[in-house]
């Protein structure tokens, strides 16, 4: 399962109008299935003209349900799809978890790294569109691991999407992305996606 976590920093929800989540995250899924990895190529839905990228943290449940690696991510949302979602009060489904709208880098050890230091950062066509912290998370990484094992039938290899900052715009064919996650202040490079679209 991919869990999928919404509006966790308060800049993004503002840039779209959205209000912000108090008590507990908001969640939704992503199938297996549309995993991109890095150098993959992405083609486009037919069915949205506003595809937008969402550069995030990701991490991996281990065998003991721990937070065992990370990863950057990017979460491609069909933001059309998604509007009339919100206006109907329907579920995300279609425009979160269509074909190939994971796209994962490398994965790395968790083991050591302070979560709420890293730093994000994704280029489109060499320049720099989103740039955050995950110190800004409204819900830190630990905290959605603890909601979700309360909540969900969490197994190991789980993989959680934790929230996109501000930045975020179309993708259109022809255009190249690349996310990077480094550890803040020391620019350490810890994983590094990128991904063609077509």
């Amino acid at each position: 399962m991919i869990y999928g976590i919404g509006r966790n920093y308060a800049s993004h929800a503002k840039e779209l109008g959205n209000s912000v989540p108090e008590k507990e995250p908001m969640v939704f899924f992503k199938p297996y299935a549309a995993i991109v990895n890095s150098n993959g190529s992405v083609k486009l839905p037919s069915f949205s003209t506003n595809v937008h990228y969402e550069v995030e943290l990701c991490f991996k449940f281990g065998e003991e349900l721990e937070i065992a690696q990370i990863c950057v991510g990017n979460d491609l949302t069909a933001r059309d799809k998604q509007k009339e979602a919100q206006e109907k009060k329907s579920p995300w489904s279609v425009a979160k978890g269509f074909k190939q709208s994971c796209g994962l880098g490398n994965w790395v050890t968790a083991a050591g790294v302070d979560l709420t230091q890293l730093e994000l950062k994704l280029t489109l066509n060499d320049a720099v569109v989103q740039h955050g912290f995950t110190k800004d998370m409204i819900f830190n990484c630990e905290a959605i691991r603890r909601y979700l094992l309360e909540t969900f039938p969490v197994e190991p290899g789980d993989i959680v999407m934790t929230g996109t900052p501000e930045g975020v715009g179309a993708v259109k064919a022809g255009d190249k992305l690349v996310a990077d996650l480094t550890i803040a202040n020391s620019k350490t490079l810890l994983s590094r996606g990128q991904w063609k679209f077509s």
